[in-house]
């Protein structure tokens, strides 16, 4: 009785893993940040939008037919750039934060609902995001002079918000995924100590593959 008590625990974990494993996809994903920082509440201020980059992977659990939770661990620039006339000399200054952050989404997928064939899905998706910064500096040139500072003493090590956004996916014939992403990530957390007003705002887009 032991034995077939064994048996039968074995099966059910078994089965129960391999569905686990059914509603489990993995993949990688990298492209833009369009990114700047402001006070809180704004899009931006008077900064620039300034081009970086983001690479990273993720991880998406199946929870019903359409809804899904999604974490990832991304590798990403935030930052400014404001340009300045100092005395008739043009003055620019770049802010570069590097962080690595993981969000976790709540991700709904739509397909037939909107009358799309089996290749293609729409997806929509939001929740928060913490980040650790790995590094900060600035970038400043005066006329034909550069200097470069360190920032780290005077960053927050630690980056919060919440990230909005959408995509489409193109379901390959092999079960994987190609994946196309547009988010906004919505700093809320302070991220300078000596200016509490600024918080980190970045609109990213994406691409990424599915397994």
């Amino acid at each position: 009785m032991k034995t077939k008590a064994i048996f039968f625990a074995g099966v059910i974990a078994l089965l129960a893993c391999q569905e686990m494993q059914a509603q489990i996809k993995y993949g990688v994903r990298t492209g833009l940040n369009f990114r700047t920082q402001s006070e809180l509440g704004e899009l931006w201020d008077n900064a620039d939008i300034y081009p970086g980059f983001l690479v990273g992977g993720f991880l998406e659990y199946s929870v019903g037919a359409s809804l899904s939770l999604q974490t990832e661990l991304n590798y990403e620039t935030k930052g400014e750039k404001y340009d300045n006339t100092l005395t008739g000399i043009k003055t620019t200054t770049k802010r570069d934060f590097d962080y690595l952050s993981v969000p976790l989404l709540v991700k709904g997928t739509f397909g037939k609902e909107l009358g799309l064939t089996d290749k293609w899905n729409v997806t929509g998706f939001a929740g928060p995001y913490y980040g650790y910064l790995t590094s900060a500096n600035a970038k400043t040139k005066i006329g034909s002079t550069k200097t470069d500072t360190d920032l780290d003493d005077h960053s927050e090590k630690s980056d919060w918000g919440a990230i909005f956004g959408g995509g489409v996916t193109y379901n390959l014939t092999n079960g994987c995924a190609i994946v196309a992403e547009l988010r906004y990530e919505m700093g809320l957390g302070k991220i300078d100590k000596d200016d509490s007003d600024l918080r980190n705002k970045v609109i990213g887009l994406s691409v990424g593959y599915r397994f």
